[in-house]
């Protein structure tokens, strides 16, 4: 289970990391719209954190419940 998060996590990060570089490929735009290719990369940013914390949320709760039982 780990084993998988971690590589879960480490292709949502390299997703993450090449996002700008792939949107400026598809999406070319000129200096006045580079605030819209920023937003979109902090909403990207914002929703790994929240799939990180659900991630993390479930692992606990079930290693938690293993714990308890």
């Amino acid at each position: 289970m780990i084993k998988k998060l971690s590589w879960g996590l480490a292709a949502l990060s390299a997703v993450l990391l090449n996002a700008g570089v792939s949107m400026a490929q598809v999406f070319p735009v000129d200096a006045a719209t580079t605030t819209t290719i920023t937003s979109v990369k902090a909403d990207i940013v914002a929703w790994g954190v929240v799939f990180i914390g659900v991630a993390l949320t479930i692992f606990a709760y079930k290693r938690v419940k293993s714990l308890v039982h």
